[in-house]
């Protein structure tokens, strides 16, 4: 891990890497539980913190290793913190964060829910950063579907497919199955779906699906996601 302490990175173009992990928490300022983020903590390495997640990672007693943002939403950080404030306005905190850490996998807690406008910029970084990234609540997980997606899962587990831009999409072990349909927005979409206890398989050309499923699925996605 390479970390400064108390290091302030001031640049709208690059930034160095801060942070190296496996699979890197990140807590965001959004509704979360301490139950939420102190389950979801389990599966991952170290906890980063974007801005005012900050306060919902401590209070749920973990020890954040760097905190990333601009830091507007505190000033008394604590004095050993390390902490990374980026003063660009052009990207969230949760972007930020992407942008310092290298890990495998990213998970993510306190970025949905909330304010609607924030909710939907998280899924813009999502569509933007080609490494997994998963977002979790107390209800369900959402993450960007890779071009081959494949995991078991027992009959009627609720599920939905968002196609947040243009993309064909191959689905099965479904209710309603789609064999290479165009998806898009504003026309074909695959919401309230359910698995039928095959195994489920989804294929894509490209980054633009979300794929939302019950929360209780987080291991078994992140094991599919790893393969």
């Amino acid at each position: 891990m390479v970390v400064v302490e108390r290091s302030e990175v001031k640049s709208t173009v690059s930034c160095p890497i801060l942070h190296t992990s496996s699979t890197v928490f990140l807590v965001g300022a959004g509704p979360a539980t301490s139950a939420v983020i102190q389950s979801t903590a389990a599966y991952a390495d170290t906890v980063v913190a974007a801005d005012g997640g900050f306060q919902s990672a401590r209070a749920a007693s973990l020890d954040v290793a760097l905190v990333v943002g601009d830091m507007d939403s505190q000033t008394d950080w604590p004095a050993a913190q390390a902490i990374a404030k980026i003063d660009d306005q052009e990207t969230t905190d949760f972007e930020k964060c992407l942008r310092v850490c290298a890990a495998d996998i990213f998970l993510g807690v306190g970025f949905l829910g909330g304010r609607l406008d924030h909710q939907l910029a998280a899924f813009s970084a999502l569509l933007k950063e080609p490494r997994p990234v998963v977002l979790i609540d107390e209800d369900q997980l959402v993450f960007v579907v890779p071009m081959q997606f494949q995991m078991d899962l027992e009959a009627n587990s609720p599920l939905g497919f968002y196609p947040m831009l243009p993309v064909q999409v191959t689905l099965q072990g479904v209710q309603w199955p789609l064999q290479d349909v165009e998806m898009h927005p504003t026309g074909q979409i695959a919401t309230s779906n359910m698995s039928n206890g095959e195994l489920l398989h989804v294929q894509v050309d490209g980054p633009g699906l979300l794929a939302i499923m019950p929360a209780c699925h987080l291991s078994s996605v992140l094991e599919a996601l790893r393969n």
